[in-house]
């Protein structure tokens, strides 16, 4: 009986022979990568190998040189879609643009606009994450946006490369980040255009009987779909660091008007506010100097404001945090000590998860006064939830709505400010759970209005509680991008171009980044790490994962 690996009965014994019986378990990976990686017989795209300034370490200090790091390109795991559709939702395609809104903003100028249906929408994420103690790792990847595929097999790995062997500097030329993107961007040009290139991204020929030298010049797919770049998202850090956007460091903190800190204050949100003067049509300009601006299509309506950093790590975190804070340790609150009153919050969140049917996965385990202010000196800082996955937050606030219901006083207009923020803040999930990739015009109108509302409110609650001297309700940039990013969901649902996956995708190969260190030179891990992810998505496919329906939220 065969064990479904690929090499016939006795699969099972070359697998335990490995790293002689076991008794060399380092070379185990090795033997892996040789056996299953690169056999021929694979589809699975190969690394591309590239020379890149990196930074390497001698016995005394670190120094510039030329090595060569490994990557795999867009445009072949574009063409490798092509035979797995529950990986890139092509069948959905005809529906995908049917449903969009041709007034969508990024589409205008676009060189899509005229032949939307041959263009499958793709997704990129970018993010850096700690994978040992000292050094992080960038974790470049992108999915098809109609995926229906889980994150560990739809979330296609571009570039993994520690922080340690990247050099910054002015001079593109010895800038490693750089290097990696113009060749990321060589290859998303190609997948725009929908053929393999015929020469390799420095214009040399390929080598001769090359998998790569023998696919030049012909089509992607044979079916002709093209893949465009449809959305580009990351949290505001990496927007700014990486893909030089304005951000929350800069004066004017916003790349698609001019609010700032200043004049034209971010955190103004009544309809007369003057930054919605200067909303910013990108149209066919991108409001950066980074290599991405060179891809057919990218343009700033591009980039995406997600969910789960601005919304759930923003606006929510701070208004359930203000809520707790004012019914546990304030006046008015739930009656008995503090940490009375803290066991009395949990015992109603824990009812209302009940009430609501919702999910042990999406419910806190614990609540302590750190959870949402410094336990040492709580009326020091201003409150904010703290130590909660994103998505736990998110249904907090369903708990806590009907929790401050009980609280709202005829005569006290802070009190109903407070709710109205949390009931809004319902509302919105409340729309974006309802769509899937677009929301009806309805939907989209009252997704706004309640992203509208809800800001208005919590300034309210803000305006009440500086008036009263009260370290409560503060904001961050953070709140502007909401504001944004209740106009784009007229076009998609915020949901669906969330960081969800990408965050999970960096956790993922920060863990296998980690697992390959043992002394391993910073810039060698990126081939390391790029082999392994290849293995593991090919094991993962012969046994059927890609039908794994996948969790937004994961």
């Amino acid at each position: 009986m065969k064990s479904g690996l690929g090499g016939g009965n006795n699969d099972l014994e070359q697998l335990a022979a490995m790293g002689n019986y076991g008794r060399s378990s380092g070379h185990v990976a090795g033997q892996l990568t040789t056996k299953y990686c690169k056999d021929d017989s694979m589809t699975l795209p190969e690394p591309y190998f590239f020379e890149c300034p990196v930074l390497k370490k001698s016995p005394d200090s670190w120094y510039l040189a030329k090595e060569t790091v490994a990557i795999f390109l867009p445009h072949e795991w574009f063409s490798w879609l092509e035979s797995h559709d529950s990986v890139s939702g092509a069948s959905h395609l005809a529906d995908f643009w049917a449903s969009h809104n041709m007034s969508d903003p990024k589409l205008a100028k676009n060189p899509i606009y005229k032949e939307a249906q041959v263009f499958l929408p793709m997704l990129l994420h970018g993010d850096g994450g700690a994978f040992q103690r000292n050094d992080s790792i960038n974790i470049i990847s992108m999915r098809s946006l109609l995926s229906a595929s889980n994150v560990a097999t739809s979330q296609l790995l571009l570039a993994a490369v520690p922080k340690a062997c990247c050099n910054k500097s002015d001079d593109p030329e010895l800038d490693t980040m750089t290097a990696v993107w113009e060749v990321l961007v060589w290859s998303f040009q190609h997948m725009f255009y929908g053929k393999h290139p015929e020469f390799d991204h420095q214009g040399k020929a390929w080598a001769v009987k090359s998998k790569r030298a023998q696919a030049a010049g012909t089509h992607l797919q044979a079916g002709k779909l093209r893949g465009c770049l449809f959305c580009i998202s990351a949290d505001g850090e990496y927007f700014q660091n990486e893909f030089k956007l304005a951000g929350a460091s800069h004066n004017e903190c916003c790349f698609n008007c001019k609010a700032n800190k200043s004049d034209v204050p971010y955190n103004d949100f009544r309809p007369a506010a003057a930054w919605r003067k200067t909303i910013v049509q990108h149209k066919d300009k991108t409001p950066t100097s980074h290599p991405l601006k060179k891809i057919p299509g990218v343009n700033g309506h591009s980039f995406h404001y997600d969910t789960l950093h601005n919304l759930e790590e923003g606006v929510a975190a701070h208004a359930v945090g203000n809520a707790m804070f004012d019914l546990v340790c304030r006046t008015g609150g739930f009656p008995g000590t503090q940490e009375e009153a803290l066991q009395t919050l949990y015992k109603k969140i824990a009812q209302q998860y009940v009430e609501q049917g919702i999910e042990s996965s999406n419910r806190i385990k614990r609540l302590t006064f750190s959870s949402f202010c410094n336990a040492k000196s709580k009326f020091d800082n201003f409150p904010v939830l703290s130590g909660f996955k994103a998505k736990h937050i998110r249904w907090l606030v369903n708990c806590m709505a009907p929790i401050l219901q009980e609280f709202v006083v005829e005569e006290d207009p802070y009190t109903k400010h407070r709710l109205l923020v949390m009931e809004n803040l319902e509302g919105m999930y409340d729309c974006m759970d309802r769509c899937h990739l677009h929301m009806d015009k309805a939907t989209a109108k009252q997704f706004k209005q309640f992203g509208d509302m809800a800001l208005l409110h919590y300034a309210k609650c803000s305006k009440i509680s500086i008036s009263a001297s009260k370290l409560a309700w503060s904001t961050t940039p953070k709140f502007h991008w909401v504001a944004h990013m209740v106009e784009q969901a007229a076009f998609l649902n915020p949901k669906y171009v969330s960081t969800y996956s990408g965050e999970t995708m960096v956790g993922y190969q920060a863990s296998l980044a980690h697992a390959c260190l043992n002394g391993t030179a910073p810039h060698k891990v990126p081939e390391k790490v790029a082999w392994r992810f290849r293995l593991g998505l090919h094991l993962k496919f012969l046994h059927g994962c890609e039908e794994i329906v996948s969790d937004s939220e994961e």
